[in-house]
């Protein structure tokens, strides 16, 4: 018996250090998407945006920060620290303020509302709250086009 427990032993501790030592993404297939940028007469923009969840599982995202690239143009950023509940197999949409990187991005913003829409890139970072005090910290990039409002 002892010759049987002893091989059996080795191979559940290899694999258990094996399962330890992958690394294993969290929100791996979760994608971000821009729904529409809007510049309103004062000036300032907002961006709706969504979570695209493909997984069985849910998600709370607790904090997200979005790097915003219009027609090739960096037009911002947007920080949002407000918790978003993602339902599995499903997304979840917001609408938040965003911070200008300029002249150069409100050139581009305008140009892109004269046009309806612009091609865009987001680079994002997403920290979904686990358990307790516990934080997955992902970085997630889409493109795509969204349709531009002025008002």
């Amino acid at each position: 018996m002892k010759k049987f427990l002893a091989p059996f032993f080795l191979v559940a501790s290899l694999a258990l250090l094996a399962g330890c030592s992958s690394s294993n993404n969290i929100t791996a297939g979760v994608k971000i998407g821009l729904t529409g940028l809007a510049r309103a007469s004062d000036g300032s923009t907002r961006v709706s945006w969504r979570v695209i969840n493909p997984n069985v599982i849910s998600y709370l995202v607790s904090q997200t920060t979005h790097r915003i690239y219009l027609n090739g143009v960096l037009i911002g950023t947007v920080i949002d620290r407000e918790p978003l509940a993602v339902l599995p197999q499903a997304h979840s949409e917001r609408t938040s303020p965003l911070a200008s990187a300029g002249p150069a991005a409100d050139s581009a913003l305008a140009a892109a509302a004269t046009a309806g829409s612009g091609a865009y890139r987001v680079e994002s970072t997403i920290v979904v709250q686990l358990y307790g005090e516990t934080t997955d910290k992902s970085n997630l990039t889409a493109t795509g086009t969204v349709p531009v409002t002025a008002k």
